[in-house]
């Protein structure tokens, strides 16, 4: 791990602010089963969330898309069909944004999270040659194993704090084991959670926080030599 404190190219992962507000993200739909359950609680309680969607599910399910927009949301990109950034090249990089943009236009946001967390320096400048700010969270649910809801409520809490950006599922496009693919205890945390803060806190998108202050960057990268041969093409 390679870490670069100065340069303007750091991962935003939270937002310094004194506005009482957090941005809740949603990784790997749009998923017939569970993305109706999650945007039902979000409607029920009247809250706004960004969701980082897989280009191919968005071609499948278009009408989960046109959902999301509808009710205010924010589409993101999380790529095409979710490859680790760092084991790919240059060129299938670049595609892979170019595809899920496509997929969502003209809805889409240019903001990209790279599937798995996982960026070298490489991809992290291939996604700004592409005209995408790249975003992680520093709130991570860890709701993709198979933990009850209540330990999901627990993690987020003991991490939140205002300019906050959470990281959920609402799917999970790729796992080593079926069972993790229950959304059941994420959209029960996300009940909870939405109920226990609505008097501290408000919800908003990805882009409307990053207007209410200085984006929180961080600058560390996996990097290889395949990755910097990479970089060029």
């Amino acid at each position: 791990m390679i870490s670069w404190s100065a340069l303007p190219l750091g991962t935003v992962i939270r937002v310094a602010t004194h506005e009482p507000a957090i941005a809740l993200t949603f990784d790997d739909g749009p998923d017939p089963q569970w993305t109706p359950t999650i945007l039902d609680v979000l409607e029920r309680h009247g809250a706004r969330g960004t969701f980082f969607v897989i280009g191919k599910r968005v071609r499948q399910f278009p009408q989960l898309l046109a959902r999301m927009v509808e009710a205010g949301h924010v589409i993101a990109n999380h790529s095409w069909d979710h490859p680790s950034f760092r084991r790919i090249g240059g060129q299938f990089r670049r595609a892979q944004i170019r595809w899920c943009a496509d997929a969502m236009a003209p809805h889409g946001a240019r903001l990209f999270r790279p599937p798995y967390a996982d960026q070298s320096l490489a991809s992290r400048l291939d996604a700004l040659r592409c005209g995408h700010q790249v975003v992680l969270a520093d709130v991570f649910a860890e709701d993709w194993r198979d933990d009850a809801s209540d330990i999901l409520v627990e993690r987020v809490l003991r991490r939140l704090r205002r300019g906050s950006i959470v990281l959920f599922h609402d799917s999970l496009f790729t796992t080593q084991e079926e069972r993790f693919r229950d959304r059941g205890p994420t959209c029960q945390a996300l009940d909870t959670l939405l109920t226990s803060l609505a008097a501290s806190f408000r919800f908003v998108t990805v882009p409307e926080l990053l207007q209410l202050g200085r984006p929180v960057r961080r600058h560390s990268y996996h990097r290889s030599p395949l990755d910097l041969h990479r970089q060029l093409l």
